[in-house]
């Protein structure tokens, strides 16, 4: 016995092997083709999966049982991204800004009042932390499910990695921040931001995550099938049913650019 979305399932992942395999076999000739001088001329053999439609006859056998499972709840995720970026942005300013203005305050130099400028002055703040957030989202972005563990939950250590990345990349490329930054190469500055955003993150991040679940859980009906002759043979006949199922093969360039 077997369930039918398993059988439909089955079906889709041979046809995509199927290719797999055509696609490897026709790149393994491709050496061989160059190396033969008469072969060489030649347009190398290839095959590719069209549409096509098949027929499976099955028979019900039970349909008794329910299958438990988890999908993506895209809104909720999308507010659990906001506030990540947010309080991210949040973060990374607490903790790299006051190392900042200690070492300006040591070794002041002329043109750094703009960092301590960010301590008082609110608006400057705010632009500051909205970049943040705004580069934190392109961030999770790029693959959000990337930060859900399989259970719905958020991936700590995805996120600490992603606020780690943010800092370096943004915050201390920021055009000002950067620019003291080369005036002060004996101060390791780079090195002991990185390291107390680090430590900042490790702490805060189950706080900031804590309750949120990217999944939902779902009781969705299964019924099991049969499919083979000698076990269709043993079922009444309104319980065969006929799936006709037309199959249209996709092609994903995944070196396209973006």
């Amino acid at each position: 016995m077997a369930q039918l979305s398993t059988i439909i399932g089955s079906i889709l992942h041979d046809m995509v092997y199927a290719q797999h395999q055509a696609n490897m076999y026709a790149s393994s000739l491709e050496e061989a083709y160059r190396k033969s001088g008469r072969l060489e001329q030649f347009a190398m053999p290839a095959i590719a999966l069209g549409e096509m439609e098949l027929t499976v006859r099955y028979g019900i056998t039970n349909t008794d049982k329910d299958t438990e499972q988890f999908e993506v709840n895209y809104p909720v995720l999308r507010n659990n991204i906001r506030h990540i970026c947010r309080a991210g942005a949040k973060l990374l300013i607490r903790n790299a800004l006051p190392i900042l203005n200690d070492i300006l305050k040591n070794t002041p130099k002329t043109g750094d009042a703009r960092i301590g400028e960010l301590e008082v002055n609110p608006e400057l703040k705010r632009k500051l932390s909205a970049f943040l957030s705004h580069q934190i989202y392109y961030a999770i972005q790029n693959d959000p499910i990337a930060i859900t563990n399989d259970d719905g939950t958020i991936n700590n250590v995805a996120i600490s990695n992603i606020y780690i990345h943010i800092c370096e990349e943004f915050l201390l490329h920021h055009e000002e921040i950067e620019e003291i930054i080369s005036r002060y190469k004996d101060e390791n500055i780079v090195e002991i931001v990185i390291n107390a955003v680090r430590d900042a993150a490790e702490l805060e991040v189950p706080a900031i995550v804590a309750g949120m679940n990217n999944k939902r859980r779902r009781i969705m009906p299964s019924i099991d099938v049969a499919v083979g002759t000698d076990e269709l043979n043993k079922l009444p006949e309104e319980a065969i049913h006929t799936l006709h199922l037309k199959v249209s093969p996709q092609i994903i360039n995944l070196y396209a650019k973006e």
